[in-house]
């Protein structure tokens, strides 16, 4: 019945239950009515046989049997009726055949209906005639002496047709009327089953939207109160997914927008070790990695590390914790790598990276290691050159006066040199420290500028260098610290002056730059090779200039990483430029920006 429909099963059902209601009354009927109706038959056969046997024995009948044969067969033509006088077993009249036929009839003596009547009965049978073909209800007595009719048997014979016929009608109005009444019934089912179908059509349709993930539909009609509990049942599992789909989607969307947002990369891997996901992080740090989905690890980063460590930790046991590593892109970008595993839904174990970057941590470390190495370096050799000429002072004191003079003098040059090194990072650290420095007031430029030449004026003379003043008259108001660009200044002139070949000139200037106010140092000396540009302002940097070695004027690479601290530290920029002069390669401007106090002025609100 599972390939049924509810209406072919509402239709079986109901052809069956008009079976079972209506054949037995059906079969009850007809027996009954064929047993009435053959009972009738016989009656009248009967009565007919009454008639006959009146007539004979009321009116006068020939003896001629020819004569009798005659009467009896208009009297059956009217009666409708076989009429039959049998004598001592021999058929003389038959009003059903010609006289000329009678003697060629077998004899009825032994049929049973005349051997019943012999016996004085009124013989009855139902049965066959050979004579007549067909079947006929034959009734028979016994006749004595009527009206000088010679003695025998009278039969009566009346064809069982007629009744088969009344019978045939009878059957075959109960039948039509039996298939009029299935067919009805069927026709009612089937309308009355439409409504039905069709609103389980649309229950089903509707559920199979809702599975289809429409989740905002609703069953508002159904057929009875009988589908009620099945309808709220599926509008309310509608309306929990619904809710519970919300919520996933209101949840994944934060967790992409985390996924996505987050500065360090993210790529997840599949239980085959394969890339299966990342987020937006992944692609600055991996470009081209968007095409890469579905990738192994070394394909798509070119790290083998990587890729082994990813399969071990997807073949190792549930026991296996996340591992760490670090790694350096062809960028010279670092990154540590943190890889944890993981089970999906499934049971499958994968595994999660995270990237993150540690480039400005391991330059911090590299800057820490070189200005250990620098400071160290840088404090090693006058500590020995002291420690050389006091151990000999100690142990092999010089006989002459001026060798223990000159002695000392060493050991004081290379103690001053570490002091001036020792306070230059103290001003390094101090300016680090501080930051972009938000308290800046008016300065007068012009002022310190000045202030510097004169404090080292002595040493220009020493050289035979010129130092030329070439600000603008008046003052030159800018906003800054007055000791930080007091300290700017002094570097960018005592470097001047020290690279700068005697009897030359080292001058200043100023000139508008970009809203600024940019002040420039230049001097006359060997210039600044190209490559060096960019690392002159590095701590502990120096060039070696034949003419000039650093370690003869006891640079210790210090003072332009100060100067440019502070630069930055007042918000501003400071650069070179060099060769000033391109036929010798020789010249160099150092340029340092500063905002002009008027300019401050004007950009408050009134």
């Amino acid at each position: 019945m599972k390939n049924f429909s509810i209406r072919n099963r509402l239709l079986i059902g109901t052809a069956l239950l008009l079976l079972v209601t209506l054949l037995p009354p059906f079969y009850y009927f007809d027996n009954t009515l064929r047993g009435d109706i053959m009972n009738d038959a016989e009656d009248r056969a009967v009565k007919g046989l009454d008639t006959v046997e009146h007539i004979l024995k009321e009116y006068a009948l020939p003896a001629d049997s020819n004569e009798l044969d005659a009467r009896l067969t208009r009297l059956g033509e009217r009666m409708g009726m076989r009429i039959t006088y049998i004598v001592d077993g021999i058929v003389v009249a038959d009003s059903n055949v010609p006289i000329e036929d009678i003697p060629s009839l077998d004899p009825h003596g032994g049929r049973p209906e005349v051997r019943q009547a012999l016996d004085g009965e009124t013989g009855l049978e139902i049965r066959y005639s050979t004579t007549l073909k067909k079947y006929l209800i034959y009734v028979a007595r016994t006749v004595h002496g009527a009206n000088g009719l010679q003695d025998g048997v009278l039969r009566v014979a009346i064809p069982v047709s007629v009744a088969k016929e009344r019978l045939d009608r009878l059957e075959s109005g109960m039948t039509w009327m039996f298939l009029v009444v299935i067919l009805a019934s069927s026709l009612i089912a089937y309308f009355s089953t439409r409504p039905l179908l069709r609103s389980i059509i649309e229950l089903a349709s509707t559920a199979q939207s809702i599975g289809q993930g429409h989740y905002n539909r609703r069953i508002r009609e159904y057929p009875g109160t009988e589908f009620k509990p099945l309808v709220d049942a599926i509008n309310g599992m509608a309306h929990n997914i619904e809710q519970h789909l919300s919520m996933l989607v209101d949840q994944k969307g934060r967790l992409e927008a985390v996924f996505n947002g987050m500065n360090e990369g993210v790529m997840v891997f599949d239980s085959a070790g394969r890339i299966h996901s990342f987020n937006k992080a992944l692609t600055t740090i991996f470009p081209g990695i968007e095409q890469k989905i579905g990738a192994t690890p070394i394909e798509a980063t070119m790290k083998p590390e990587l890729h082994r460590m990813v399969i071990d930790l997807i073949e190792q046991g549930e026991d296996e914790s996340g591992v760490r590593t670090q790694m350096e892109l062809s960028d010279s970008r670092f990154f540590e790598v943190n890889l944890v595993p993981f089970k999906d839904p499934a049971g499958a174990r994968r595994v999660v990276a995270v990237f993150y970057d540690i480039s400005e941590r391991e330059r911090l470390e590299k800057v820490r290691r070189d200005f250990v190495a620098n400071v160290s370096h840088e404090l090693k050799t006058p500590l020995t050159s002291i420690k050389g000429f006091a151990e000999t002072l100690i142990e092999s004191p010089p006989a002459k006066p001026e060798q223990t003079a000159t002695f000392l003098k060493t050991i004081l040059k290379n103690a001053n040199h570490m002091t001036k090194m020792v306070n230059s990072l103290l001003v390094l650290a101090r300016t680090q420290h501080k930051g972009e420095m938000t308290d800046l007031a008016p300065v007068d430029a012009h002022e310190v500028i000045r202030q510097s030449l004169r404090d080292l004026s002595h040493t220009a003379q020493a050289k035979n260098i010129t130092l030329e003043d070439m600000l603008p008259e008046g003052p030159l108001s800018v906003l800054g610290d007055r000791d930080g660009l007091m300290e700017v200044f002094r570097n960018l002139l005592d470097n001047a002056i020290k690279y700068s070949p005697a009897g030359s000139s080292v001058s200043v200037t100023a000139r508008p730059h970009e809203g600024k106010m940019a002040l420039c140092v230049r001097d006359q000396g060997p210039g600044i090779p190209e490559k060096a540009k960019d690392r002159i302002f590095e701590r502990f940097y120096r060039i070696e200039h034949p003419s000039e070695p650093a370690a003869k004027n006891g640079s210790a690479g210090l003072g332009l990483a100060i100067c440019r601290r502070i630069i930055k530290s007042h918000g501003g920029d400071i650069w070179v430029e060099s060769p000033l002069d391109p036929a010798t390669g020789t010249g160099a401007a150092f340029f340092a920006t500063l905002q002009t106090a008027e300019r401050q002025n004007a950009d408050k609100p009134e």
